[in-house]
């Protein structure tokens, strides 16, 4: 018995030493966590866009994808943030306190200052030290349950993507399971085997801070959280949707064209082009190189394209689609240009696949010339929509300079 109660003193100095001496750890964790974390949305970016482009994720999914991971990464980053402000904090105070062990001295501040009742450091001290812990510690009530849910969605994008499937089969797969999952737990319940699952360590976690803050003091700071991530999500959005073939630009992308988007000479990341590009600005032959980026969804869609322009929507008059090329349409100036052919290529500077085809423009007079694209998509099936081809009238603009 002596030696049981001796080693139970010894883990509780030993846990005690542990939780003092926390900070450095907490510190280096932090710091290098939200160094990684401000690294990823770029790469979260590139990653969706070859996905998209290279492997046929479609619009609603691909959205969705960027979506749930840039909200989590952001949640993450105000978390440390938070953390490391509290930290430096309870620095400067730590500091304080050891500068000035003897607190306030109250003989020594102005005469309406002398009545007041200063708390000593330590007070604060310890305050911001309790914060700090109780900060670090939060994210895992998100983390444990936001593992398992990221596991199953990335499963479902891998089979949703191998056996090329339409949306709509991943969102009926996803619903089906969390009625499943609900079913489960109510069955779970009334056998009591639940309570052995909530006293887990996550159940565990929220309910220590639940019951220490409150339940709706809790409610809301995670609702919080979530709101105050939005600003950096919709950061992490921007410029998207130029990767989403079968809609029009937005009307910002296509009045105020972006350079690094359409010419070679202005993407030095470099970045995936998302529709159409050439080289340079300013072209001094008489035929300008066009690239049209390639989606793989594409080649899917065009015999739904096909059956589609046979029956009811042959109204549209596009004429034939032999080939993916065939629903681009390429404008030079508002005349429409015949580029009957068109090489696959890799893109030397981004390694992306693309469509390389010339068109004329020998006959143009030196100056400034405008480039539009139109484009036949298919819109898939979702619900009780989609299953319809849609003529884009404004997919991608450019200016070049004819020299």
């Amino acid at each position: 018995m002596e030696d049981a109660g001796i080693k139970k003193q010894h883990d509780l100095t030993w846990l005690e030493n542990l939780q003092k001496n926390s900070w450095e750890p907490e510190v280096i964790i932090s710091g290098i966590s939200l160094a990684v974390l401000f690294i990823i949305p770029s790469r979260l970016f590139e990653y969706s866009v070859v996905l998209i482009q290279d492997y046929g994720l479609e619009q609603i999914p691909a959205l969705l994808v960027i979506l749930y991971f840039s909200l989590i990464i952001s949640v993450f980053k105000i978390f440390l943030i938070s953390h490391l402000l509290l930290r430096f904090m309870w620095a400067g105070m730590l500091g304080i306190t050891y500068a000035f062990p003897e607190g306030v001295l109250k003989g020594k501040l102005f005469k309406f200052s002398q009545n007041v009742e200063y708390k000593h450091p330590n007070h604060f001290l310890l305050k911001l030290e309790r914060w700090c812990s109780m900060a670090y510690g939060y994210p895992l009530t998100i983390a444990i349950p936001l593992f398992s849910i990221t596991v199953y969605l990335i499963l479902l994008i891998i089979v949703y993507l191998f056996f090329q499937l339409d949306f709509q089969i991943i969102y009926f797969v996803f619903m089906v399971s969390f009625v499943v999952l609900f079913l489960v737990v109510l069955i779970l319940n009334k056998s009591g085997i639940s309570k052995t699952m909530i006293a887990g360590l996550n159940g565990t976690i929220g309910a220590v801070y639940t019951s220490h803050l409150g339940k709706w003091t809790t409610l809301s700071f995670s609702l919080g959280l979530f709101l105050a991530a939005i600003p950096f999500v919709l950061s992490d959005l921007t410029g998207f949707s130029q990767y989403q073939p079968i809609s029009n630009l937005e009307e910002e992308f296509y009045d105020w064209p972006e350079q690094s988007r359409y010419f070679e000479e202005y993407n030095s990341v470099p970045v995936r082009f998302p529709r159409v590009w050439t080289e340079t600005k300013s072209v001094n032959s008489d035929q300008l190189n066009l690239y049209l980026a390639r989606y793989s969804r594409d080649e899917l869609d065009l015999p739904k394209l096909q059956v589609l322009l046979a029956g009811k929507f042959d109204t549209l008059q596009w004429g034939a689609l032999e080939k993916v090329e065939d629903t681009y349409r390429i404008f030079l100036n508002d005349s429409l240009i015949q580029t009957e052919n068109w090489f696959p290529i890799t893109s030397g500077l981004t390694g992306q696949k693309a469509f390389f085809g010339t068109i004329p423009i020998s006959h143009l007079e030196s100056g400034i010339h405008e480039v539009r694209v139109e484009r036949l998509t298919y819109v898939g099936p979702f619900l009780s929509i989609g299953n319809e081809p849609r003529h884009r009238k404004r997919w991608a603009r450019f200016h070049f300079i004819k020299q």
